[in-house]
């Protein structure tokens, strides 16, 4: 008898960018936790989907949908638009990603010049050798995480978390920001690559629940957002029940994922929070899904 597939993971990372695990092995992650869904969606780059495409190939009963995960520019909390179901051929959204990997090459050199300044001795070979540490042969898209692995084998951090607190996170030593665009810019962008905008882990916006929250998602939907993601491990129950009610009321897409790193963010399994393949719902659920929406409850 067949296994039944009910649940999805609509964010995961992998060593396209700054996941520990390669996308083929993201991909068996999720075909061994049964998942009838999967969205490879790592940070400003799709380079990876060409091999999670093939490994989900021979795993019939798990859906791969092309993703991919870009910052936008915003005050007082972080903002994250999740692309779903996107054509990573699309010249709009190769250009709109360009731009992004050309950011973080020009924030590396200036985080490692502020490390030296604080007697941190980690050079770029250091950074290159770390990320190839984690996916050996694999062109990386370079960023803090690789910078924060190097410090962590240079002895000058207990591990990655670590060096995040002490080094690289918003407020420490070396923090140095890179330039984003607008989250117009960003949504226009991932629908002209023929994907689904979905604003990722709302409560990082750290704006108030209720109609401060409502507002502000009402002008990104104008602008063209599809979805929000409901369910993610910083988001509470009560949270969670506020987020599922907002996309319902606006029409917009639900999404859920674990946002999945590997070992770079422990105690986050893949598939965790469950998110029920019946609840992607709503007007963009079929393109994302192709058609998989509550097909298995």
């Amino acid at each position: 008898m067949a296994m039944q597939r009910r649940f999805v993971d609509l964010h995961t990372h992998s060593t396209a960018s700054d996941g520990t695990r390669s996308p083929a092995e993201v991909v068996a992650l999720a075909d061994e936790a049964g998942l009838a869904a999967l969205a490879l969606t790592d940070h400003d780059t799709t380079s990876g989907l060409a091999e999670a495409r093939a490994a989900a190939a021979d795993r019939p009963g798990l859906r791969l949908v092309p993703g991919v995960e870009v910052s936008a520019r915003y005050t007082g909390g972080t903002m994250h638009i999740l692309g779903l179901g996107i054509d990573e051929n699309a010249p709009a959204l190769r250009r709109l990603l360009a731009s992004f990997i050309g950011a973080r090459d020009d924030r590396n050199p200036k985080i490692l010049a502020k490390l030296q300044a604080i007697g941190i001795d980690v050079d770029m070979d250091d950074v290159l050798g770390a990320a190839e540490s984690f996916d050996p042969g694999r062109a990386h898209v370079i960023g803090r995480m690789h910078i924060a692995e190097a410090i962590r084998v240079k002895g000058y951090a207990q591990s990655i978390q670590d060096a995040f607190a002490r080094y690289l996170g918003n407020g420490g030593a070396a923090f140095v920001d890179k330039e984003r665009l607008e989250p117009r810019e960003v949504i226009e962008g991932i629908v002209a690559g023929g994907g689904a905008a979905v604003l990722a882990h709302p409560v990082q916006l750290n704006l108030r629940d209720g109609q401060e929250l409502e507002d502000y998602v009402r002008r990104l939907a104008a602008a063209g957002l599809g979805g929000i993601e409901v369910y993610h491990p910083d988001h509470s129950p009560e949270r969670t029940r506020r987020y599922l009610d907002l996309a319902r009321r606006l029409g917009l897409l639900v999404t859920g994922g674990s946002d999945f790193h590997g070992t770079a963010k422990p105690g986050v399994s893949l598939g965790r929070p469950k998110v029920p393949l019946a609840a992607v719902t709503g007007p963009l659920a079929e393109m994302v899904l192709g058609g998989q929406s509550g097909c298995c409850l």
